[in-house]
């Protein structure tokens, strides 16, 4: 199966935790599993200990992008909901996941 990333981009408060949410069982519904990396989920967890200086958001986002490309890479669909206000950073993850972003 072909994989995919949806990644939800937006300020704190935007709904992209929600939007996120719904989609999920719109994607199950079609037989697919679904890996859901939420950014604040992996703030704690994987980029415990980064604060929110520029070189930090980026460094969780591209961590998010690597799991995400992981998730692509072997057919899974992954949905993503990240503070990312950096296109430059968006683009390389972009890039990491390829074509199915």
């Amino acid at each position: 199966m072909t994989g995919a990333c949806v990644w939800f981009t937006g300020l704190s408060g935007s709904g992209k935790s929600t939007t996120a949410a719904a989609l999920v069982p719109l994607i199950r519904r079609r037989g697919r599993e679904v890996t859901v990396l939420d950014g604040d989920v992996v703030r704690t967890h994987l980029s415990a200990g980064l604060g929110f200086s520029r070189e930090d958001r980026d460094t969780n986002v591209r961590r998010i992008g690597f799991v995400a490309s992981e998730v692509v890479r072997h057919g899974g669909i992954c949905v993503c909901s990240v503070v990312s206000p950096y296109r430059a950073t968006r683009d390389e993850v972009r890039e990491m996941v390829g074509e199915a972003f």
